[in-house]
């Protein structure tokens, strides 16, 4: 009867197994941050491309910047999503930037951006985001 009561009330391994149990839990914890902080530098690298675009598309008037190219080239190593709009905030499309007339006006640079989520042990999730910049023409 005593080494019954011995075996019962023996822990070994517990830990073993609790960790078991919980391993997957915590897998999905560090995946998920680690993947929302990439997806989140994403984010701020196309926004920061929206600015450049928007910024250039402001002054092009005055300059020879093209306002595709700076969005192009600020957003590397990522792609962003075609089409992206470039226009008055009033509606007026203005792909080339603004025009002399335009002087005090905002000009709006923006696209729709698919954001993939990849955890891993988890379905993999795809965020459509508005990429949206806004500066005054000069």
């Amino acid at each position: 009867m005593t080494v019954i009561r011995k075996r019962i009330s023996r822990e070994e391994g517990v830990a073993a197994v609790e960790f078991a149990i919980i391993l997957p839990v915590l897998a999905l914890i560090l995946f998920g941050v680690i993947e929302f902080g990439r997806v989140w530098s994403q984010y701020q690298l196309f926004q920061g491309a929206a600015r450049e675009g928007a910024r250039c598309a402001a002054v092009a008037s005055t300059s020879d910047c093209d306002p595709m190219t700076e969005v192009q080239n600020a957003a590397e190593p990522f792609t962003p999503e075609p089409p992206i709009s470039i226009s008055l905030v009033n509606g007026a499309p203005r792909p080339d930037g603004c025009e002399g007339t335009d002087r005090g006006q905002d000009i709006q640079v923006s696209w729709e951006q698919p954001l993939q989520i990849e955890i891993p042990f988890w379905k993999n999730t795809t965020v459509t985001s508005t990429i949206k910049a806004v500066f005054r023409c000069e």
